[in-house]
């Protein structure tokens, strides 16, 4: 029988208990949906992944890679030798379809939103923030502690529910969960939220998006008009069209039978690849639909097509090859463009889990599935005559690794760009730049995955960056980009990016390396000599252990004495800069309503933000911080000035730069991070958007820090005002704040007030070390002064504005 190559899938060993419902589907459960007996693990990993890859000239293979046991000339392949082809694909379909009903079978007579509920505790969901509405209550009614089902014999630890002030806070708090939540736990990191149709969907757009934009893990699950509803019924919307351009995934369930699917892959997609958002649209009527015995029966046999049928629903089986050869059936799950491939498992405590299967034909899979190959990719940046593309395996052993390795012991001016798919190989990091004595420069998400009292560490670069690292990049000979994927915010002017690493790219000497989980991701702004579809821990632990070898040889040559030589002298002439102000005199009144003259100094936000740097170090704290910021000044200040310790430490809207999240960022973040100390560093603007959701600080007594640096300005777009349109100041000004002292009281939160200079050590210090169990707000007034340095849009980042001086700007190039 002959089988098409789209149909060749690969079963992968990936352990699934982060990423699906059941803690663990051990890698001993034996028996699958494929209708075939598992012959072991050994055969499974040897399989070679088939790839299709286009490129425009001529492609060369790793000559050194073995034969594939997948090779494309298969004509037929035969299942079992007692039965046809025929009869063997029929045998699949229907140990597919009896596993399907195994599955589904253990939320029998369970309502929708009963069978929901269950999979966030399957999935490790501890905590839950959200808002009531009318076509959730069946939902919401399972979180309550006096729901029956909490007192069921061995019934969970029930989820914690918390209500916010508005569906947008909601949101906000769970990508803040999502973006601080440990990452060596038994689950991998997600958020959750939950909200009501209609406005509750559209109150949840900008948290989706925020969250797409800078790939971060949560589920949203929003209540809908029942599916017998009449057409514009109150409070409907169309949510699944209004959430699909800011989701990996938008669906709404058609039965109460798919969602024991819909939840598992739910999770699986918001996980796994690059993390996003994934939302789901639940009919009023579908929450209360019980899943009975028939209904399993009826949708195994009627709603699991042979293919993809976004009418039909978002399951269907696919025909695949085995790791062992064998015709199976897999279970897809997705829509019919984008889609991942799962079989059922039944583990050693008898319960049956979704396993992923990779399918190594199309991108969107591959974005899933790191395949642990190298591309080399000879043309304009090597200055080959017509592009040479070379693919092999990241293998210490292959002939590409070996020329990879070499480029970058060759380089004489190498650096590191590290974003955020470093998050979780701060270890790894430090030993391969340690090894190679490579400085480290990093993105906003990765602030913290390099220690930057590390005398590697380069801090942060881009357009409110350090100099040393936009200076050095630009000047380097090979860029060793692990994770990040080239935002436009740290590469300035495309056309003048790395121009060192380019022209050493054409001598040999050098070039640019790209790690990225994402094989989409592969010359989508700048073309690689080498590109890495793979993670930052496997690149790492791979050039780690081939550094360890020539290291016991004897073999390893450091050659970056002088750059680091370079580093040094680049520091030490480009400091970030702390403005600072004369001492005044002024008339005030004590307590006893008594006039007296005293000093006063005024602050900017660079001197209270490096006066808060300074206490956490001296007092042992640093590593024990998590920060959250919303928009504008003093969120580059606090990117510039606080010393970065930690992995995902730095909790800040990147790509879409949303204002107001500080305030559920940093909620999220205790709430995953107990034990840390939680500060929000937010402006006057910023703060003014969300601060009712002090209301839930309150409530729920969160013990979180909250700073407010108050120039009544949004002082960033000000800034761009006075630069591009001639200071004709319009919208940047907060000429009514609120008195956030009265505003924090009223909530009955304490607060401090700071507006000298003087007073500010002693008051920083109460705010971050006294009451450490309550929540405590600190107003900060501080003077209108920009974020420097500064890479004016269209211009190449070694081209920055260092000092608050006036300027010439191009005046077409006004930043977005």
């Amino acid at each position: 029988m002959r089988i098409p190559r789209a149909a060749l899938l690969v079963a992968i060993a990936a352990p699934v208990a982060a990423a699906f419902a059941t803690p663990s589907a051990p890698a001993t459960a034996t028996h699958s949906a494929f209708g075939i007996a598992q012959r072991g693990r050994r055969r499974r990993d040897q399989a070679t992944f088939l790839r299709s890859t286009t490129v425009k000239n001529e492609v060369h293979q790793d000559t050194s890679e073995p034969s594939s046991s997948a090779s494309n000339d298969i004509t037929e392949i035969i299942s079992t030798p007692a039965l046809t082809p025929e009869q063997a694909m029929l045998r699949a379909t229907r140990k597919a379809r009896t596993s399907a009903k195994d599955f589904m079978s253990q939320y029998e007579n369970q309502s929708g939103a009963a069978i929901v509920y269950s999979k966030l505790q399957e999935n490790g969901v501890d905590v839950v923030n959200g808002y009531s509405g009318g076509a959730v209550l069946p939902l919401l009614d399972q979180f309550h502690v006096d729901n029956p089902r909490h007192k069921l014999p061995g019934a969970k630890t029930p989820i914690r529910w918390i209500t916010n002030s508005n569906e947008a806070s909601a949101g906000h708090i769970a990508e803040g969960y999502a973006k601080s939540m440990p990452i060596n736990g038994e689950f991998m990191p997600c958020g959750v939220a939950v909200a009501t149709s209609g406005p509750g969907v559209t109150n949840l757009i900008t948290p989706l998006q925020d969250a797409i934009c800078d790939g971060v893990p949560m589920v949203i699950l929003c209540g809908q008009a029942a599916t017998t509803a009449p057409p514009d019924a109150f409070q409907s919307a169309p949510a699944v069209a209004m959430t699909e351009p800011c989701t990996k995934w938008s669906y709404q369930i058609k039965s109460a039978a798919e969602i024991p699917f819909v939840m598992d892959y739910a999770f699986f997609v918001a996980r796994n690849g690059r993390p996003g958002p994934v939302f789901v649209d639940l009919p009023k009527d579908l929450q209360n639909q019980i899943l009975s015995p028939d209904m399993i029966e009826n949708y195994v046999e009627n709603s699991l097509p042979e293919g993809p049928s976004d009418t039909v629903g978002m399951a269907s089986l696919e025909q695949i090859i085995d790791a062992d050869g064998n015709v199976a059936k897999a279970f897809r799950l997705g829509n019919e463009k984008f889609g991942l491939s799962f079989d059922i498992v039944k583990t050693d405590d008898g319960k049956h889990t979704l396993k992923p299967v990779s399918s190594t034909i199309d991108t969107y899979n591959q974005d899933h599935h790191p395949t642990d190959r190298i591309i080399y990719t000879a043309s304009a940046l090597t200055g080959e005559p017509r592009e040479l593309v070379k693919e092999g395996p990241l293998d210490l052993e292959r002939s590409i690794t070996k020329e990879m390795m070499e480029l970058i012991r060759k380089a004489k001016k190498p650096i590191i760009l590290a974003g955020q798919g470093c998050n979780d190989s701060a270890a790894e990091l430090k030993e391969f730049a340690e090894k190679l004595q490579i400085p480290v420069t990093t993105t906003l998400h990765a602030l913290g995955c390099f220690d930057e009292r590390h005398p590697l560490a380069l801090n942060m670069l881009g357009m409110h960056g350090h100099p040393t690292p936009n200076y050095m990049i630009q000047d380097a000979d090979l860029i060793i980009n692990i994770g990040s994927r080239f935002d436009d915010r740290i590469t300035g002017r495309m056309g003048d990016f790395v121009p060192g690493a380019r022209k050493a790219a054409k001598l040999g000497i050098g070039g640019v390396i790209h790690v990225d989980i994402r094989l989409s991701e592969h010359s989508k702004q700048l073309e690689p000599t080498f590109f890495v579809h793979s993670t930052a821990k496997t690149f790492l632990n791979t050039l780690n252990t081939a550094l360890d070898k020539e290291i016991e040889n004897g073999d390893l040559k450091i050659q970056t004495g002088e750059w680091l030589k370079h580093k040094k002298e680049l520091e030490a002439e480009f400091p970030i800069k702390i403005p600072s102000y004369k001492t005044e005199s002024m008339t005030m009144k004590d307590e006893d309503g008594n006039e007296k003259t005293v000093s006063r100094t005024r602050m900017s936000a660079q001197s209270v933000v490096r006066e808060m740097d300074t206490q956490l170090l001296k007092a042992g704290k640093m590593d024990d911080c998590i920060f959250t910021t919303g928009v504008g000044i003093h969120q580059m200040v606090t990117a510039q000035l606080i010393t970065w310790t930690q992995p995902r430490q730095m909790l800040s809207s990147g790509s879409l730069g949303t204002m107001g999240v500080a305030l559920g960022y940093v909620v999220g973040a205790k709430l995953a991070n107990g034990k840390k100390m939680c500060i929000a560093v937010d402006g006057d603007g910023s703060f003014n958007m969300t601060f009712t959701e002090l209301k839930t600080v309150a409530e729920q007594k969160i013990p979180i820090k909250i700073m407010i640096l108050d120039n009544e300005s949004q002082m960033m777009v000000e800034y761009w005002q006075r630069l591009f349109h001639d200071a004709r100041f319009l919208a940047v000004r907060n000429d009514k704040n609120p008195d956030y002292v009265k505003l924090a009281s009223a909530f009955g939160i304490k607060a401090v007030y700071c507006d000298r200079e003087e007073d500010l050590p002693d008051r920083m210090n109460d705010f971050l070390f006294n009451d450490p169990e309550e929540p405590v707000l600190f107003h900060v007034r501080i003077e209108r002064t920009p974020c420097l340095p500064l890479v004016a849009p269209g211009q190449p980042l070694d081209d920055m504005i260092l000092e608050d001086v006036e300027v010439e700007v191009d005046q077409s190039a006004a930043p977005s």
